[in-house]
């Protein structure tokens, strides 16, 4: 009763097999190396406070502020508009209200814009990304 013994697999089987595996391996390493903190503990999206961007408006400067967290970013917004810039440019003020609405919630500059207000979208989520730059720590 001892002799050779032949194994039959089925090459089909085996391939689907080692698929499988190698997928929930690929898996498995993702959430480790998303999960597990990086060897920097101090590592940071953002340097906690408030930075500002100019654009020119009416021949006088309007700030674009952005307020951040270590982690997020918590409140845009328009500062030093005059009523005459307001006047000339009625869309900035209720476009960058609808803009950091999405800013804040989604946390990026690349989001969806109307048609209606892709210009003066485009003007101000430049001046965002101004700001945000700013708000970036440097690298080592």
């Amino acid at each position: 009763m001892s002799g050779t013994r032949i194994m039959v697999f089925q090459m089909k089987r085996l391939i689907k097999v080692g698929i499988c595996a190698l997928i929930g391996l690929i898996l498995i390493i993702a959430l480790v190396v998303y999960l597990v903190p990086g060897g920097d503990a101090q590592a940071r999206d953002y340097l906690p406070g408030t930075y500002a961007a100019q654009i020119i408006l009416h021949a006088r400067p309007v700030d674009v502020t952005v307020t951040v967290s270590e982690k997020e970013i918590t409140d845009v917004q328009l500062l030093n508009m005059q009523a005459d810039q307001e006047t000339f440019y009625p869309l900035f003020r209720p476009t960058l209200d609808e803009l950091a609405k999405q800013i804040i919630k989604y946390q990026t500059t690349k989001i969806a814009t109307t048609p209606e207000t892709a210009v003066t979208s485009k003007i101000l989520l430049q001046a965002v990304d101004a700001a945000l730059r700013q708000a970036k720590p440097e690298e080592a």
